[in-house]
Formats: structure tokens, sequence, C-alpha cells
């Protein structure tokens, strides 16, 4: 099961992946086989009907974030579980994608690059310490319909890799 997060609007997560509503009104779907599951918020993923102790699980969150020295209009930064990194350089290479790894927190040296997302921290050391799969993926802005489409072409070369 793959769960979906987006701190922008999800309409082209919605269209991209073909969810649709069920008898909850959460948006799912399939791709490839696979099922996916849009959550509406990040503090969703604590209720009882979005429990984490299921196997298999993995969880993809998108967004923005701004431009600086280190990243430029259109690259996409991430951060996630080894095993969803490495699907998504892979899925990046082929679409000729310039992706970027950062950390969620302060760095100690000069060589780690850092990207401030304070809400989603917390959620994203939880994840590692249970060993859940993820992958965070943040476009730097502006965020336009090329670069929507872009995420969910990552998204989807990610997911049908399993």
């Amino acid at each position: 099961m793959y769960r979906l997060i987006s701190e922008i609007s999800p309409d082209f997560l919605i269209q991209g992946f073909g969810l649709h509503q069920d008898e909850n009104e959460i948006y799912v779907g399939k791709v490839g086989g696979q099922e996916v599951q849009l959550i509406p918020s990040i503090h969703n993923l604590q209720s009882d009907s979005f429990q984490l102790d299921e196997k298999d699980i993995k969880i993809f969150s998108v967004g923005f974030a701004e431009a600086d020295q280190h990243f430029r209009s259109g690259d996409i930064l991430m951060t996630g579980s080894d095993d969803l990194l490495d699907r998504a350089f892979r899925a990046m290479d082929e679409i000729e994608q310039r992706g970027v790894v950062v950390s969620l927190t302060p760095p100690q040296d000069s060589k780690h690059l850092y990207v401030s997302k304070e809400q989603l921290d917390p959620f994203v050391q939880e994840w590692r310490s249970r060993k859940i799969s993820f992958l965070c993926l943040w476009m730097v802005d502006p965020i336009d319909s090329e670069g929507q489409a872009k995420l969910v072409t990552i998204l989807r070369k990610v997911i049908l890799k399993d």
C-alpha cells in the first residue's frame, strides 16, 4: 500500500494517478496493481483509519521548496529510505531530471544540504526509526503543470518498480 501526502493542492495527484473517492471519501486507486491512497494531511497518518502498522506500507510526500544558493528552480529535493531513494534516482535519470538529496536537520558540516521542513521532520524521524519505506520529494518553486507532471512521473516509476 502506497500512501501519498501532498503539501500542495493534490488535484494533480488525483488526476495523475486516476484516483477516485471511496465510501470513506478518501481518494484511492491502483497503479500497476499497487494500491495507492491519498492522505488529506500528514497529521491524518496518526489517526486510526491510517495505521502505519500494516506490512509493506510505503509513504510518499510531495511539496515545494524555496530556491536558494544551493537549489535552482525546477530542482527536485528529496529524502527517504535507501530503497525508495535509489528508485527515485533511476526514475529521474530516465527523464533527465536533476535530483538533490537533502537533510531535514541542520547540517553538522557544510557538505550536507539542508531544507527546512520542521513540520515534517518528526514524522521522517519516526519513519526512519520504524524502518518504514518513504520518499519525500520537493520541487523548487515555482511548481508549474510541467513540474507537477514530473513529480507524478517519478512517483509512478518508483511504484511500478515493485
